[in-house]
């Protein structure tokens, strides 16, 4: 009887250390797989879009997708994220992609045939905020500068013809293929600012 409680004593012991001791928490983002939609301004989806993202590790994942693109027409892309700041449901990194526009036509042609580029490519650069309110959903909030790769492509008027094209196109606000032009003949690179929201349903794998 004598062994009995000191034996005892050392299991209640034991059992309150391991209740006291932390249980290891796993973050929502690593290991899933999500598949969602996008709106935006400018950013290398469009408008509206979709994608589907790989994400093995929190700090990092990479995505395929595209949308309705702007005025530079529909899109497809790879973007990807790397996040190293950030808890079990929220992180802020900065994300990176390449896109490229298929235009929704040639546009203006001069008279000798010469005709705007059939499409467009970017490279996005910005930073995002992520947070993850429940295990399977993910909201995502991103900004950033957008570069036109082959502006010089673009410079197919002259300024003459590109005052014309100004004068006789109307489209949709923001920033347009004419503008390419524009900055073609001044030999600069298009660039713009974007943003946008993700959001999308996630699961483990």
């Amino acid at each position: 009887m004598r062994a009995f409680f000191p034996l005892l004593l050392l299991g209640c012991l034991a059992t309150s250390v391991a209740s006291a001791s932390p249980r290891s928490v796993r973050d929502r983002f690593s290991r899933t797989v999500a598949v969602g939609a996008t709106v935006g301004v400018g950013s290398p989806r469009g408008f509206a879009g979709g994608f589907v993202e790989l994400r093995p590790w929190r700090a990092f994942g990479v995505s395929v997708g595209g949308g309705a693109g702007g005025t530079f027409g529909p899109s497809l892309d790879v973007s990807a994220v790397l996040a190293p700041l950030g808890g079990t449901s929220w992180a802020i990194g900065a994300e990176g992609s390449f896109s490229h526009q298929f235009s929704y036509g040639t546009g203006f042609t001069a008279p000798d045939g010469r005709t705007m580029p059939a499409g467009s490519n970017w490279v996005s650069a910005g930073l995002s905020v992520e947070v993850h309110p429940s295990r399977g959903f993910l909201l995502r909030v991103g900004a950033g500068r957008a570069w036109l790769i082959n502006t010089g492509d673009f410079g197919v008027l002259s300024r003459n013809e590109l005052a014309y094209a100004e004068s006789e196109y109307s489209i949709i606000p923001g920033v347009t293929p004419l503008d390419a032009a524009r900055a073609a003949l001044d030999g600069q690179m298009l660039s713009m600012w974007y943003v946008h929201i993700d959001l999308a349903p996630t699961w483990r794998w």
